[in-house]
């Protein structure tokens, strides 16, 4: 994923969580909310993998271009 695709939808990402806090402002019901919470979960977890997938993607020698520290991070941040 290109740099342009991710910021769209990081962009999106930020609209939903403003419109979820327009629904605790305005009083909507919990289940309502809960809905918009998994939808943005979703949401991130898409982005999330991506990113993750691009990071694994080959150079052209062949090899990953993903440093041990780099992993490390990443299986941290995906079993959090």
């Amino acid at each position: 994923m290109d740099q342009k695709k991710s910021i769209s939808r990081l962009r999106r990402i930020e609209g939903q969580v403003r419109g979820i806090e327009k629904m605790f402002i305005g009083g909507r019901e919990t289940d309502e909310i809960i809905i918009q919470l998994q939808a943005l979960k979703s949401a991130v977890g898409s982005l999330l993998i991506s990113i993750v997938e691009d990071k694994f993607a080959l150079n052209d020698s062949g090899e990953l271009t993903l440093s041990p520290a780099e992993a490390a991070t990443i299986l941290k941040l995906i079993r959090s």
